[in-house]
């Protein structure tokens, strides 16, 4: 995949969590249900997810626009050495994430067991999206 559509996919992303915001803002300034989930951390979550996306989408575009930028960023993505270090991080990121997840599964079971069933559900979302990615991966390589 070349640079430049991954910076297209990066704007797709962007617009992809804007509107993930804009829903979840959406129920927590609605009269709708919040699934258990109390209107501060809906807003929150929302909040975010609507800046991360205008971030995204806005670096993405300045990179596409400006060709001196975006071969300095390009030399940047392909350096073998940041892709290595890239690597290591992601790894290192799963499985802090996975024992984060499951610790907080678990004090959720002794504290108050009605969360649990939102932190499986995440849990096992989790699970799946690393097995998902470990595919994509093995496939692409293949």
């Amino acid at each position: 995949m070349k640079f430049e559509q991954k910076l297209k996919l990066q704007i797709i992303c962007g617009c992809f969590w804007i509107i993930l915001g804009i829903c979840a803002c959406m129920i927590a300034f609605g009269d709708s249900l919040t699934l258990g989930l109390s209107r501060s951390y809906c807003a929150g979550t929302g909040g975010g997810l609507i800046a991360v996306g205008f971030l995204q989408g806005i670096r993405a575009l300045r990179l596409l626009r400006n060709e001196s930028l975006r071969q300095q960023a390009e030399i940047r993505f392909l350096d073998e050495r940041n892709v290595f270090i890239q690597k290591q991080i992601y790894s290192l990121h799963s499985l802090f994430s996975l024992v984060l997840l499951y610790t907080a599964t678990l004090w959720a079971a002794i504290v108050q067991p009605s969360l649990l069933l939102p932190f499986l559900l995440l849990m096992l979302l989790d699970v799946l999206l690393l097995f998902l990615a470990a595919i994509y991966c093995k496939w692409k390589n293949a």
